[in-house]
């Protein structure tokens, strides 16, 4: 997975980035449409990016994943291990790639899988 996928984007570069008010940013958060990680002593949320696709877009499939696992309880870090799972035993992509590109259910049975155990 290339690293930029891990970099943490502050709402504010967001809101500015996708043209939207910040509070948007917000109360999709809220709303569980975002997954926003807050570091230890920050009062800011950031956006990791593996959630965005291109041109800022949150497919429908990752949005439901963001809410599977913040129901399951997984943290972002046992969340991203599922997504870099690979799919199948040769080639292939990841668990990530499924949700861009209509495999979310699969994914969704994955991030239960790993609540469980």
């Amino acid at each position: 997975m290339h690293d930029t996928l891990d970099t943490p984007l502050p709402a504010s570069w967001l809101a500015s980035r996708l043209g939207v008010d910040g509070s948007e940013i917000d109360r999709l958060r809220r709303r569980g449409d975002l997954y926003a990680v807050r570091p230890d002593g920050s009062d800011e949320w950031l956006y990791p990016a593996w959630q965005f696709g291109p041109g800022g877009t949150v497919p429908p499939a990752v949005r439901d994943a963001v809410r599977a696992a913040k129901r399951a309880g997984l943290s972002e870090d046992r969340l991203l291990a599922v997504l870099r799972r690979r799919v199948g035993l040769v080639g292939g992509g990841r668990l990530l790639d499924l949700l861009f590109d209509g495999g979310g259910e699969r994914v969704l049975s994955e991030i239960r899988l790993a609540a469980s155990g």
